[in-house]
């Protein structure tokens, strides 16, 4: 797969659920409502969908911690 289809993959929540670690919804949507994470798009009838390249970017971007 090139880069530009693996950037343009529309993830469902259970995907951004798998590639974040995160293990319930309203987790996530705590995060859309701080502006802490990428928001969906919508794709019609309600549904919405993550772009993965903008989740592998926000995960990028996450500091690494610091175990000193």
């Amino acid at each position: 797969m090139n880069t530009h289809q693996s950037t343009s993959l529309l993830l469902t929540i259970d995907d951004v659920l798998r590639m974040t670690g995160y293990r319930s919804r309203s987790s996530i949507y705590r995060l859309m409502k701080r502006s802490q994470i990428p928001l969906p798009i919508m794709v019609g009838g309600g549904r919405v969908r993550w772009r993965s390249g903008d989740i592998e970017h926000w995960l990028k971007s996450l500091p690494a911690q610091s175990c000193a």
